[in-house]
C-alpha cells in the first residue's frame, strides 16, 4: 500500500514538473484609439458603443460644408481646364503640321498656349487631389472591422487635429489574446508552440490553446515572464488561470 502511494505520488510530481502554472489578462487581439489629423466640430456621430462595424464604415464626420463645396469647385476648374486643353491640343496638333508654311512666332504661340494648357489641367488636379485629401480627413472611417467600446466625443464637441484626441475606440470582435504571465525561471522552458490548459473566471468549464508567441523580456519588478494565446469569443478584461506543458 505504502509502495503504491509513493508511487503515486512520485508520478504526480513528475507531471507537476513538467507544467508551468499561469495567470493572463484577456486583452483585444487589437485596440485602436482613433482620431481625426482635421479640426472642426463632430456633425454627425454614426456609431454607439457595441455598435459592429466592418473595415471602411463610416463612423463620424465633423461640419466639413466648405471643404465639400471647395472640393466641388475644383472638381469645375479640372472640368475646364480639361476643355481648354483639348483646344489647345487639337490646334497645336493642327499647325504642327503646317508650320513649315506660318510665321514662327505664330507657331511658337500655339506651342505655348498648349504648354500652358498642360500645366493647368495639371495645376487643377493636384487642387482637387489636395481638397479631396482635406475633405477625406473631415471623416472617420473604420481601418478594420470590429466593435465599439469606448466614445470619448459627442456631437457638437470640437477636435483638435494638432491634439490628436481620441474620439472612438475600436476593438477587433474577432479573437483575443490571452497575455499570460509566469516565474522568470521558465523563461527558456516556455516556448512558441507549447500546449495550455486553462480557465477563464466565469466560465466552468477548461479551454486548450497553443502559446503563439513568447514575449522577449521579463518585468524587473515582477520578475514575471508572458506569453501570449489566441482565442475566440472571450470579453477583454477577464482574468484566468492555467497551467503550460513544458518539456
Amino acid at each position: 500500500m505504502k509502495k503504491t502511494i509513493l508511487l503515486t505520488g512520485l508520478f504526480l510530481g513528475v507531471l507537476q514538473a513538467a507544467q508551468v502554472y499561469t495567470t493572463f489578462d484577456v486583452e483585444a487581439y487589437r485596440e485602436a484609439e482613433l482620431t481625426l489629423t482635421s479640426t472642426g466640430v463632430i456633425e454627425q456621430m454614426h456609431v454607439d458603443i457595441g455598435d459592429h462595424v466592418k473595415k471602411g464604415a463610416l463612423l463620424l464626420s465633423l461640419d466639413n460644408e466648405d471643404l465639400r463645396l471647395s472640393v466641388e469647385l475644383a472638381r469645375s476648374d479640372v472640368a475646364l481646364a480639361k476643355v481648354n486643353y483639348r483646344f489647345a491640343s487639337q490646334t497645336y496638333e493642327r499647325y504642327k503640321k503646317v508650320k513649315d508654311v506660318i510665321d514662327d512666332d505664330q507657331y511658337e504661340q500655339y506651342v505655348l498656349n498648349y504648354e500652358k494648357s498642360v500645366a493647368s489641367l495639371n495645376s487643377a488636379k493636384a487642387s482637387l487631389a489636395y481638397r479631396e485629401a482635406l475633405f477625406k480627413k473631415s471623416v472617420l472611417r473604420a481601418p478594420y472591422g470590429g466593435v465599439i467600446s469606448k466614445r470619448h466625443k459627442e456631437i457638437g464637441d470640437g477636435v483638435s487635429g494638432a491634439m490628436l484626441e481620441p474620439i472612438l475606440t475600436l476593438v477587433d470582435d474577432k479573437k483575443v489574446k490571452l497575455v499570460m504571465s509566469f516565474d522568470e525561471k521558465y523563461w527558456q522552458q516556455v516556448k512558441k508552440g507549447s500546449k495550455v490548459t486553462y480557465r477563464v473566471d466565469g466560465i466552468d468549464r477548461p479551454f486548450e490553446g497553443i502559446i503563439a508567441k513568447v514575449y522577449p523580456t521579463v518585468d524587473a519588478k515582477t520578475r514575471k515572464a508572458f506569453a501570449e494565446v489566441h482565442a475566440k469569443d472571450l470579453m477583454p478584461g477577464l482574468f484566468g488561470e492555467g497551467m503550460i506543458e513544458v518539456e
